[in-house]
């Protein structure tokens, strides 16, 4: 895999990760599947421990971390560890060229090539592993 792209990877799957330990000691259970997080009790929107922000939507959540916003959906069987290209470029947002990326368009080819090499894996519905 193209070392910017394993980098960004990391640091967004530590982001969701920290969003979702927030959200547990907040006292928000992980769902086991995208379907039980669609249809839980979860408010729309609320604050976590720290005063940080989420906002829930469809299959995921958006956590306004102090080093910036990660979106992220749960998967199928409520994983966790599943990216879509966009997610990533919103959690790169302006830092995306000390990724190592020009622009959007490199990091798209970038991830259509890692795709084409067997490193992701398409879940056939919005996230890639």
């Amino acid at each position: 895999m193209h070392p910017a792209l394993a980098r960004l990877l990391h640091d967004y799957r530590a982001a969701v990760q920290q969003a979702l330990g927030l959200m547990e000691k907040s006292g928000i259970a992980l769902p086991a599947s995208n379907q039980e997080w669609l249809a839980g009790p979860v408010p729309e929107h609320g604050l976590l421990q720290g005063g940080i922000r989420y906002f829930k939507h469809g299959y995921g959540c958006s956590v306004q971390l102090p080093e910036g916003t990660v979106d992220f959906d749960f998967g199928e069987q409520g994983q966790t560890n599943g990216v879509s290209p966009g997610a990533l470029l919103h959690y790169a947002g302006s830092k995306l060229s000390a990724y190592g990326f020009d622009d959007e368009t490199e990091f798209l080819a970038c991830f259509e090539q890692a795709l084409a090499q067997g490193e992701l894996h398409d879940s056939g519905y919005l996230l890639y592993y």
